[in-house]
């Protein structure tokens, strides 16, 4: 990652607004899809998330596969003191806890996702799996190729034949 410049500093500073309600430090300009707050390094093609680069800035490196997390439960949020390191999947667990995960807006769980796997070992098309479960093509081919449902994928792949989902 590029280094931190006092120019990219001062940017990030002007991009944040006290919320006197949460005590939160808001980001005002650019958000990406999920709501948080993004911003580009001056001069170069590099895109950081805000509440990342403030926990750079005010804590210094973040370890290869943590993530940045807020105490506050708020995207937006870039103040140092509502930030903390977590797994991922400590971080999707904070989410699931606080309300936020979209995994229980999901179609498809643990057992469907190894239906899944069992059908198309069986032949069945990726078109006619995606109709039986109410969801797309894309998707089956996602949990196949293990982009969605990795744990049942590397289960599957690891195991050989697919029967069914192990017993809890």
């Amino acid at each position: 990652m590029d280094s931190i410049t006092v120019e990219l500093i001062e940017r990030f500073s002007e991009k944040w607004q006290l919320n006197d309600q949460t005590g939160c430090w808001d980001w005002t300009a650019s958000l990406n899809a999920n709501g948080y707050g993004q911003i580009k390094q001056p001069g170069k093609r590099v895109n950081f998330i805000a509440h990342r680069l403030s926990y750079l800035i005010h804590y210094g490196a973040i370890p290869d596969g943590m993530s940045v997390c807020h105490t506050c439960d708020n995207p937006k949020c870039v103040k140092p003191s509502h930030l903390f390191l977590g797994s991922q999947q400590e971080n999707l667990l904070d989410m699931a806890r606080k309300g936020r995960s979209t995994m229980h807006n999901a179609k498809i769980d643990e057992e469907k996702a190894f239906a899944i796997h069992k059908m198309a070992a069986e032949g069945m098309s990726q078109a006619k799996i995606g109709k039986a479960f109410g969801i797309g093509q894309q998707t089956v081919w996602k949990i196949l190729r293990g982009l969605r449902w990795r744990s049942v994928y590397e289960m599957v792949t690891s195991g050989g034949q697919v029967t069914a989902a192990p017993e809890k």
